[in-house]
């Protein structure tokens, strides 16, 4: 079997069943991503998938959820609570790592979630607080569409533009060059979230993946 091969799996959300991604062999040491939220997720989307097989290639299995209401997900937003999106987290992880934890990793604002999983370690590129993420939403909107277009509940937008990338260890965040906030390491490349259209950079997601496994096996070893 290929250490690219794609599959894909369901996990118990809180009331129905969503899809998870996988790349790379079962049995390989687990890494779940943990999406952007909103229309950063599509943005970013290739490049995950691209990290994914990387990071697979070097012989890790790597997962992608779809948190309820977002991608694939058969689920409607506006019925989605905070909650939800964390037991989502927390239901995947224990799916990806049935045989050891997996090591997180988050990108953007899937790191005001990502601390609801158990895991051995997380792995961050380009946090960012609620607010952020709510501010870029309302700046997305075009014609008077407001949050591009998505309609969480105003439950669920409280709770976001309160949060905060929670404390975990072992940490590891990783940033782009052009970003001022502090991190462990920077990397050069475009900050494909902002583009108006989804994109790709092999050589970013090279870059991601092999930071990404050398902490994965950094994590392992302590």
């Amino acid at each position: 079997m290929s250490a690219a091969t794609l599959a894909f799996e369901r996990f118990r959300s809180s009331d129905r069943e969503e899809w998870l991604m996988r790349i790379g062999r079962p049995n390989a040491p687990a890494i779940l991503f943990v999406p952007p939220l909103f229309e950063e997720m599509n943005r970013t989307r290739a490049l995950i998938v691209a990290t994914m097989r990387a990071a697979a290639g070097k012989g890790h299995c790597c997962w992608l959820l779809d948190l309820s209401g977002t991608g694939e997900s058969e689920r409607d937003l506006s019925d989605v609570t905070w909650d939800d999106w964390r037991h989502d987290v927390a239901a995947a992880a224990h799916l990806a790592g049935k045989a050891k934890k997996p090591l997180i990793a988050s990108l953007r604002g899937g790191a005001l979630v990502d601390d609801a999983a158990e895991a051995r370690g997380w792995w961050r590129f380009s946090p960012l607080d609620g607010a952020a993420v709510a501010r870029d939403m309302v700046r997305s909107g075009i014609a008077g569409v407001e949050w591009a277009g998505y309609a969480p509940s105003d439950a669920l937008k409280e709770v976001l533009e309160a949060a905060a990338p929670a404390t975990v260890a072992p940490l590891r965040t990783l940033r782009l060059a052009t970003e001022r906030a502090e991190a462990d390491a920077k990397v050069e490349g475009a900050a494909l979230w902002r583009r108006s259209e989804p994109g790709n950079s092999p050589a970013l997601a090279e870059a991601l993946a092999a930071d990404l496994v050398k902490w994965s096996r950094s994590c392992a070893a302590s």
